[in-house]
């Protein structure tokens, strides 16, 4: 009994560190710049990896990366910037949230 007790215990562990994707929504400001946001709305603090992607007219990518805990009800922002936003503004952003609690 103790050994079915000890591997529920070690299952419930590991599966309270598993990653899950989380979504986020990106929002861009006149092909300057890109601000993507994820907000969470469970009651634990949760830790947080985003990646965001940029693309320019002329095809260029642009990355950015944000990380760190997200307590309840709070959100976590990234950004991502064009060079030169006149000649070669951002016309799409998006971002991938990996959180685990």
């Amino acid at each position: 009994m103790k050994s079915l007790i000890l591997i529920f215990s070690m299952t419930l562990s590991l599966n309270t560190m598993a990653w899950f994707n989380f979504q986020a929504n990106c929002l861009l400001n006149g092909g300057v710049n890109a601000v993507c946001k994820a907000c969470n709305s469970t009651y634990q603090t949760m830790y947080c990896e985003m990646r965001v992607q940029g693309v320019t007219r002329s095809s260029f990518w642009y990355n950015g990366f944000q990380s760190g805990h997200v307590s309840s009800g709070q959100c976590i922002q990234g950004f991502v910037y064009a060079n030169n936003p006149y000649l070669d503004p951002l016309i799409n952003a998006s971002a991938t949230v990996q959180c685990r609690f």
